[in-house]
């Protein structure tokens, strides 16, 4: 069955005030927003847990693009309450870039180290990554931490590690010193999104808490993005696309069907010739590569 949506009029969205759109042009993030009730959260908990328990091979897959591999992850793409959120960021026309799981087992292990997403991912006029927690996220949690304001002072030098403890695609890091004394927290709890810049500089340490941290990246972008050095491809969730600069994303039907599978090969694999364009590492198997290197403790 083809599932049908409705595109909102602009005037639809005014969920931040102006106070609160000018803190995230000024400082580049934005503290929690409400935006899933707890019955939306505990119904996309146990579509996680579902796929997760009939797919434990595909698990690491999601850390890219999964609203191409499963419809309920569409479905966060185009809930109304996210996109009201983005609309007053971005404008009417939004693209859906990636819904991008960021799993952390309690093992005290897997990290992200401080980086900028524009090193690697230079979306341009603007590409706005939200945290959407589907459990409990404080720093016990590894949540993240943004240092309000580093976009401004542009992209800057990253090392690729290729640390199979590190959540990152490269296992990057910044490799010069910058103050880290005006770091804040983006706790949040079941629901809520943080909203941040892809060209702020952020992290999340361990998770030394006693559960998982199950955190989606809801990433967005309008559909004035400039060409990238390869062809990409995004969904349009809201508005029109007179631009036509991606590639499209189709809905997914099933869970991980043929059609979706092929679907998400093709779009991660342009995506990936992006992410690594200037890595002497190779594209990890989340964007078309090779086998994922072997690690102790596995995650999302």
């Amino acid at each position: 069955m083809v599932r049908e949506y409705t595109t909102w009029n602009t005037d639809m969205g005014n969920v931040l005030s102006e106070d609160r759109v000018q803190h995230f042009h000024d400082q580049c993030f934005l503290p929690p927003i409400p935006v899933l009730s707890a019955a939306e959260v505990t119904y996309f908990r146990n579509r996680l847990a579902s796929f997760e328990a009939r797919f434990p091979e595909a698990r690491r897959k999601l850390k890219s693009k999964s609203h191409l591999r499963c419809p309920w992850g569409e479905e966060i793409a185009r809930h109304r309450g996210i996109l009201d959120v983005y609309e007053d960021l971005i404008g009417p026309n939004i693209l859906c870039y990636s819904m991008a799981f960021r799993i952390k087992e309690p093992d005290a292990r897997t990290h992200a180290g401080w980086h900028q997403d524009g090193a690697y991912n230079p979306v341009k006029p603007i590409l706005v990554i939200g945290a959407l927690a589907l459990g409990p996220c404080t720093r016990e949690h590894g949540c993240l931490r943004v240092i309000p304001g580093t976009h401004r002072g542009g992209v800057l030098p990253h090392t690729d590690t290729g640390d199979t403890d590190s959540i990152l695609s490269r296992g990057q890091y910044i490799e010069e010193g910058f103050d880290e004394s005006r770091a804040v927290d983006l706790e949040l709890a079941p629901g809520e999104l943080g909203l941040f810049d892809a060209g702020i500089i952020h992290s999340s340490p361990v998770n030394v808490s006693r559960e998982r941290r199950i955190v989606l990246l809801v990433e967005m972008m309008p559909t004035e993005v400039e060409p990238r050095a390869h062809r990409d491809s995004a969904m349009l969730v809201r508005g029109v696309d007179d631009f036509q600069r991606v590639n499209v994303d189709p809905s997914p039907q099933h869970e991980l069907g043929a059609a979706e599978l092929e679907a998400w090969r093709t779009a991660t694999e342009g995506t990936g010739r992006n992410v690594f364009n200037d890595s002497p590492l190779a594209p990890t198997d989340v964007y078309g590569g090779g086998p994922a290197p072997k690690r102790a403790s596995g995650t999302v």
